[in-house]
């Protein structure tokens, strides 16, 4: 067990020092202003306790300014922020994974309105337990049950949080749901799930794949997308089958909001999940953060170098080898996702 303790604490400094590597969020509003959140280091004269925090970058037009993200500054790492933006309050999001130390995690969730930040409050704190490659989505909207047994979609604000866990038993997607009342996150009413819990069980085969497959691949859970406002979509990997799954989460109100587990898709209204073998032949050394495309039953996964995105795509069941568009700085990376999501929206 002491050994296990040891190389478990070890995983977690490497997921901080992964985290490192590349670690920034973008949100555009509808109006034009740029939120960036990023890591920044301390001086060593700066009092600071954190080994890094997060600053807020928020630029409109010509004119940028940087606020600190005042419970980053704390002692231990603080990494893989992600931003949501709820246009009606005009109040952005920020989540993002704190290591107080070597052996526990948790997630941290503040909110920044009116140039003032809100305190943040702590999710899912455990020891043991890892975090990394951290996504947050939104929606407007909730399922309600109505008195004849039909569901309505109603006002509700929800964020969605996917990310990659990791503990001394094991590795898999975790989902938490986190309803916002009034402007801020209800605590009692949060969440949490593994995205497992999504897909019905089912007698498969493992999926066997060459002995250099690089299972990286599979640990980059992402909401792909939110095209109802009340259901976000969600792909993810299982390194346990060597399998890629797909589900929409939809949250109802009957009693309380909730995620029913156990429902084709993941509620009323929902799509049927999708389960498909990983590309046996992965062996590439994608570092950083792996994006994922979702066009109904096509998919691609990119992911950025320093001087090209590399990218495979799954189209009419069968896996593409990997591929790669040049970037510089007249075509950059963003420009380069956008055509590979151009690709597999139209081909």
């Amino acid at each position: 067990m002491k050994r296990l303790l040891v190389s478990f604490a070890l995983a977690l400094f490497a997921t901080a020092a992964f985290a490192q590597a590349a670690d920034h969020d973008v949100l555009v509003t509808l109006d034009g202003t740029v939120y960036t959140i990023e890591q920044q280091f301390p001086s060593a004269s700066s009092g600071i306790a954190a080994t890094n925090f997060l600053e807020l970058s928020i630029q409109n037009g010509s004119e940028t300014q940087h606020t600190l993200v005042p419970e980053s500054l704390s002692a231990g790492y603080h990494f893989g922020g992600a931003l949501a933006y709820d246009a009606d309050s005009k109040t952005l999001f920020v989540l993002w994974i704190h290591m107080p130390s070597g052996m526990s995690s948790e997630l941290l969730l503040a909110s920044y309105r009116d140039g003032k930040w809100q305190p943040a409050v702590s999710i899912d704190d455990q020891g043991y337990n890892a975090r990394k490659n951290l996504r947050l989505g939104i929606t407007r909207r909730v399922s309600q049950l109505q008195k004849d047994g039909s569901y309505a979609d109603v006002p509700a604000l929800l964020l969605h949080a996917v990310w990659w866990g990791e503990t001394g038993h094991g590795e898999e997607a975790r989902y938490a749901m986190l309803p916002i009342e009034n402007g801020a996150l209800s605590p009692s009413a949060i969440e949490l799930h593994s995205l497992e819990e999504f897909v019905p069980t089912s007698n498969e085969p493992f999926n066997a794949v060459a002995a250099n497959f690089n299972a990286e691949i599979l640990r980059h859970p992402a909401i792909v997308s939110s095209p109802m406002q009340s259901a976000v979509d969600v792909v993810f990997g299982d390194t346990k089958t060597n399998t890629i799954h797909g589900v929409t989460l939809h949250p109802i109100a009957d009693t309380r909001v909730h995620i029913p587990v156990g429902i084709g898709g993941g509620g009323p209204g929902g799509g049927k999940p999708m389960s498909l073998a990983a590309p046996p032949s992965f062996s590439s050394n994608w570092k950083g953060p792996i994006s994922i495309i979702e066009r109904g039953d096509r998919l691609a996964f990119a992911n950025a170098g320093e001087t090209s995105l590399n990218y495979l795509t799954y189209a009419n069941g069968t896996w593409s080898d990997v591929k790669s568009l040049a970037i510089d700085s007249r075509f950059p990376v963003e420009a380069a996702l956008a055509a590979v999501d151009k690709m597999v929206s139209t081909q």
